[in-house]
């Protein structure tokens, strides 16, 4: 779909070795008045509603936590990112003043349509699916935050 290469080499063991991809980019000329200053307000206001919010980012993936955790953080978040559900109870632990059930969002590569309903019935209260737009990211996290506050 994006017309691009991937490939696998394997050493003499039959062991992958390395992995290769090769994507074809085409970059899009800035279109007049993107950056205006009434666009950049206007999202910086939407998006203040993040600035106090504490993240609990957990991924196993270091490429995929790191990606996640500058994307939370360009959206306000202060971000605490572990590799794993044990960290994560434990960063939960350590933060003072929580009293509260926290908010959990799923970040999910599934296409299954229901993911959904099965993040909702293990009491999780979002899901983000993959591949992560910053916009979609925010839409979902004001979403949650709304929801939990009676709005």
């Amino acid at each position: 779909m994006m017309q691009g290469s991937i490939w696998i080499s394997s050493n003499s063991q039959g062991h992958t070795q390395s992995m290769t991809l090769v994507l074809r980019l085409q970059i899009q000329p800035c279109r007049r008045g993107m950056f205006e200053l009434g666009t950049f307000l206007e999202q910086s206001k939407s998006n203040s509603i993040f600035k106090s919010l504490q993240v609990i980012l957990a991924d196993d993936d270091d490429v995929n936590r790191t990606v996640t955790k500058k994307m939370l953080e360009k959206l306000g978040c202060r971000v605490s990112a572990v590799a794993s559900g044990f960290e994560c109870l434990s960063a939960l632990l350590a933060i003072p003043g929580i009293h509260s059930k926290p908010l959990i969002i799923a970040l999910t590569a599934s296409a299954e349509e229901h993911v959904w309903e099965r993040c909702l019935q293990m009491g999780m209260n979002g899901v983000i699916r993959k591949p992560v737009l910053l916009q979609g990211m925010a839409d979902e996290l004001r979403r949650v935050l709304q929801r939990a506050n009676g709005v």
